[in-house]
């Protein structure tokens, strides 16, 4: 059975590289100008005391298997929305073993114990999983000519 840990990212660390140029990949159509330079700049004030902006690092058997960010004004279709769960990501070796779900529930404890009740999150193809883990929908929109939906989650 494999170890998994989840740890917060300081945002020098090197891995943050890494992790920038695989998520403006991922998602740069979705942002205005964004790329591994600005991705990059976002990890830079990644916080490790229990604040955000902050993102969560899965290791399987001491392996980056993934991560998730929380932070502020991710999603420029609605600017009046915050604090976001965004940028979850596991890498494609490590998928299908339920380290997405567990990002999900490790960040929303995070957000929960950072003193946060509404945590949103937008997606284009996984609103199915983010109803999972307790996720509702509140709204369909579009963002740079792709569809997305908008999710909230309560927190305790």
């Amino acid at each position: 059975m494999p170890q998994v840990s989840i740890t917060l990212l300081d945002g020098r660390d090197p891995l943050a590289e890494d992790l920038a140029e695989r998520h403006a990949a991922a998602w740069g159509h979705l942002y205005t100008n964004w790329d591994k330079s600005k991705a990059l700049a976002e990890f830079r004030p990644q916080k490790t005391d229990g604040s955000l902006p902050a993102t969560l690092v899965l290791r399987e058997n001491e392996r980056v298997a993934g991560s998730v960010s929380l932070l502020f004004g991710d999603c420029e279709a609605r600017t009046d929305l915050d604090p976001w769960l965004g940028s979850l990501y596991v890498f494609p070796e490590f998928r299908g073993r339920g380290h997405a779900g567990r990002l999900i529930e490790a960040a929303t404890r995070f957000a929960a114990e950072a003193g946060v009740r509404t945590l949103h999150v937008f997606t284009e193809s996984a609103a199915g999983l983010l109803r999972c883990h307790g996720f509702s929908s509140l709204e369909h929109t579009m963002l740079h000519g792709r569809s997305i939906d908008i999710l909230r989650r309560e927190l305790p």
